[in-house]
């Protein structure tokens, strides 16, 4: 299984905690604008946002090892070219054991695991035009779609940089995926299905709408936080 990682230079983000409480985020309109850009013309790829699936596997909220990976890849739903994005509590191995990973994504293959913290950060990066979130997660879509590494002001940077760009040949490579379907009225689109990895079932309660303001707060004064805190320029926090 070939994986590639993305890195972000974190002047601004410390390390997330682990929370075992992972969450879904995703900016579908975002993406679209990933997918619809100047590059590709006419040819412009949709991104369609289908129901979320939830495992309860504690063992897997926490990825410290390649065969964690495979476990929860493994869990892949939908057919072959429906796109599974897995969101975890943290990341520590793709390929190679490194505690700064923040995603890991399978080159031309149908699934990627991100971070829910980094996943929902909006903020954008000093001289970028989009989100730490938006990139992250199109980035491994890139992946996803036959993408490697490209240095530069692009969406395929090693390191989050708040950049979107995708060049013709990129946009050539993601137009010839099996992943990238076509509509009966022509229009290509992309379907993802968020997995949700939990730590125990969620029990309905007559207090849930409260517990669930109450966790977005928490959740959100945990992200100032990690930005307030900093990291020194040389630190840099990778994602697959």
């Amino acid at each position: 299984m070939k994986i590639k990682s993305l890195c972000f230079i974190a002047a601004m983000l410390a390390a997330p905690l682990t929370a075992n409480a992972a969450y879904v985020t995703i900016n579908e309109s975002g993406l679209d604008a990933i997918f619809s850009q100047s590059s590709f013309g006419t040819n412009t790829v949709d991104i369609r946002i289908g129901p979320t699936t939830q495992f309860v596997r504690p063992d897997l909220l926490d990825i410290s090892t390649d065969a964690e990976i495979g476990d929860l890849f493994s869990l892949h739903t939908g057919l072959s070219n429906i796109v599974n994005f897995y969101y975890v509590d943290t990341i520590s191995s793709c390929g190679s054991i490194n505690p700064s990973i923040i995603g890991c994504g399978q080159v031309g293959g149908p699934n990627f695991v991100v971070e829910s913290l980094y996943a929902a950060d909006n903020s954008i990066p000093s001289g970028g035009i989009i989100s730490v979130g938006n990139q992250l997660l199109a980035h491994e879509l890139g992946h996803n779609l036959g993408l490697s590494h490209r240095t530069g002001n692009d969406l395929m940077n090693p390191f989050i940089n708040g950049f979107m760009d995708l060049n013709a040949t990129e946009v050539s490579i993601i137009l010839a995926s099996p992943l990238v379907q076509t509509d009966t009225g022509g229009q290509r689109f992309i379907t993802i299905n968020p997995v949700l990895i939990m730590a125990a079932e969620a029990i309905p309660e007559p207090s849930s709408a409260i517990l669930l303001l109450v966790g977005i707060i928490a959740a959100s004064i945990r992200s100032r936080k990690a930005r307030l805190a900093g990291l020194p320029e040389a630190d840099q926090i990778c994602h697959k």
